[in-house]
């Protein structure tokens, strides 16, 4: 169920339009990321996940918020309808099809899953992914040059 909404939520991507709209699709996929991360382990790593991305949307929300003024949102028809009918092409196949290998993924009991060398992709993905976070942050973020420099009177 949670692998439908991540793969519905990436299937919505050129539907949106502003940048705040941006910032809310994203915190709906870091959600949904993070329940699927925390059903494969037992571990603290989805919360912290989490928890980065919503650290990371405030400030992206802040900059937005400052830089761009207020946009009238509008919905593009002429995509809303192909998407609409791939999401109910995808619910149908994934109704119809026997997903007994997936089924048995789910019922992994290791605790210490996160730590399987089968997934040193996801690992060196999350240090890249919140390594630029980082970076990001501090660039916007900087006194001299970025959009949270102070203001001053003339």
């Amino acid at each position: 169920v949670i692998l439908s909404l991540i793969s519905s939520l990436i299937l919505t991507l050129p539907l949106v339009s502003s940048p705040l709209l941006l910032g809310l699709w994203i915190l709906f996929l870091s959600f949904f990321v993070s329940m699927w991360l925390g059903s494969l382990s037992l571990s603290w790593f989805s919360l912290i996940l989490f928890l980065v991305y919503i650290g990371a949307m405030l400030v992206m929300f802040i900059y937005f918020v400052a830089v761009t003024p207020n946009q009238r949102h509008s919905i593009k028809v002429f995509l809303v309808f192909p998407v609409s009918l791939i999401m109910i092409y995808l619910g149908v196949v994934k109704s119809v099809s026997n997903l007994s290998w997936f089924s048995s993924l789910e019922n992994i009991e290791s605790r210490f899953i996160m730590f399987d060398m089968s997934h040193g992709g996801v690992f060196v993905l999350v240090f890249v992914m919140l390594f630029v976070m980082l970076i990001i942050v501090v660039k916007i973020t900087s006194r001299v040059t970025g959009p949270f420099r102070p203001f001053t009177v003339n």
